[in-house]
């Protein structure tokens, strides 16, 4: 399959970008009702942590115009609204079932009053003019993107110079017993915390595959770096299963 700039994102060889993008769509219509529920069951409520750090590490003030690409159910979103209260939030998905979700939540009044909009985007072709916010958050996202470099200049095109991007996303630990531990529990455990939730273990089982197929933290920075980020940066979490990158716009 050679001659493709994309990969599949399920085994990071090349492969034509729609091979990853209708299987996302697909996965995460199926699960987006119990998405918020998973996510803080399978990581046995570790998730609010990392969440909150990374908003720590955002920058984001009571100015910010913040862009919430891959948002999803909102997860990200709700978390900057309750912690930072930040001028507007653009909450961006590539599913409309996912933010059919969110746009419930703020409905619900989970914005905290905070200026929220929604709208379905494919990262690597975002609609925004250039210089256009402040930061630039993204959680367990860039991992479905068939072409991250071009996802990620994409971002580094929308953020105004000096503007942070953080990203969450799933990781591989350092330490060889925590790495075994942990490529077991994607093997075995997401499938089954996925089946107990919707019924559905296959979709599951691609997300493990998404995870292990992700590249290792410095090879993701050096990534960034080559995509017009400086000061790029990366924290590990929970022995590295997961790390939060960050970098600023030149």
């Amino acid at each position: 399959m050679g001659g493709y700039s994309t990969i599949d994102t399920a085994t990071g060889r090349e492969a034509p970008a729609h091979v990853s993008e209708e299987r996302v769509k697909a996965v995460f219509t199926e699960i987006a009702e119990q998405y918020e529920q998973f996510n803080h069951a399978s990581s046995f409520g570790q998730d609010r942590r990392w969440l909150e750090r990374l908003v720590g590490l955002a920058n984001i003030t009571g100015t910010s115009r913040v862009l919430d690409v891959a948002g999803g159910t909102g997860e990200v979103t709700f978390a900057i609204c309750r912690l930072r209260h930040p001028a507007h939030i653009m909450l961006t998905d590539y599913t409309p079932a996912m933010l059919e979700v969110a746009e419930r939540r703020i409905q619900a009044g989970e914005n905290r009053s905070v200026p929220v909009d929604t709208m379905v985007v494919d990262a690597q072709d975002m609609p925004f003019d250039d210089d256009s916010f402040d930061v630039v958050t993204m959680a367990y996202g860039i991992r479905n993107i068939p072409d991250r470099p071009r996802a990620l200049r994409e971002i580094a095109r929308v953020l105004k110079p000096g503007g942070t991007v953080a990203i969450l996303e799933f990781s591989t630990p350092p330490l060889l017993p925590c790495r075994l531990f942990y490529r077991a529990y994607l093997k075995w455990g997401i499938p089954a915390w996925g089946e107990h939730f919707t019924g559905k273990r296959d979709d599951f089982v691609y997300l493990s595959q998404s995870i292990q197929a992700f590249p290792r933290q410095q090879e993701f920075a050096q990534m960034m770096a080559s995509c017009g980020f400086q000061d790029v940066k990366y924290e590990n979490l929970s022995f590295g299963a997961v790390a939060i990158h960050t970098a600023t716009a030149c």
